[in-house]
């Protein structure tokens, strides 16, 4: 019943109407506003977030044109937005580059054995990450690369937190055996 009173504002809103899309922003916010919430811990970080989602929804409703299913639609959205934000803070914060103290010189040599070292070993974790089945790989990055808790990512997949849990162990088990195999290569 509530799905289709948002499928019918969600309509109105295709049409222009104002009055609906504020009605629907009304009914949804709350909802989005709690489930980012636990995913940023930043009231007024989220409330900027959703606002301007809901203003790109509103700018782009005729391109987004009719959908079936509104509060999933939103609730991804969401999730994409607040998971975007985390990417692009986290890779501001990456930026930082740290300098080596004037009074270390590296030779040329260090610098190609350390280069080496580092295009080896990325090639590895790559390796093995792309190994694993997707929804680990999907796990995997939001716990350590996003730095979700997990409960944060049994919040943002819908999954139970002992599902989270497992996937997690699994694909740390898959990892080291794929390290322990790839030490006994190197050696």
């Amino acid at each position: 019943m509530m799905s289709e009173k948002l499928i019918a504002l969600w309509d109105g809103s295709l049409a222009g109407s104002q009055k609906d899309y504020g009605t629907l922003h009304a009914k949804l916010y709350p909802k989005l506003f709690v489930y980012a919430s636990k995913m940023l811990n930043d009231d007024d970080l989220v409330d900027d977030l959703l606002q301007d989602l809901f203003v790109k929804f509103w700018e782009n409703r005729e391109k987004i044109g009719a959908i079936k299913n509104i509060e999933a639609y939103f609730y991804r959205s969401t999730r994409s937005i607040v998971l975007n934000y985390i990417r692009l803070k986290k890779h501001r914060d990456s930026k930082l580059v740290l300098m080596p103290p004037a009074e270390h010189v590296f030779s040329t040599e260090d610098i190609i054995v350390s280069k080496e070292s580092n295009s080896l070993t990325k090639e590895l974790v790559l390796s093995a990450l792309n190994s694993l089945p997707a929804k680990q790989r999907e796990i995997l990055n939001m716990r350590f690369y996003d730095e979700l808790s997990y409960p944060q990512i049994a919040t943002v997949l819908g999954i139970r937190y002992q599902s989270v849990i497992n996937h997690v162990y699994r694909a740390v088990q898959s990892l080291r055996q794929v390290s322990e195999l790839s030490a006994v290569y190197a050696a």
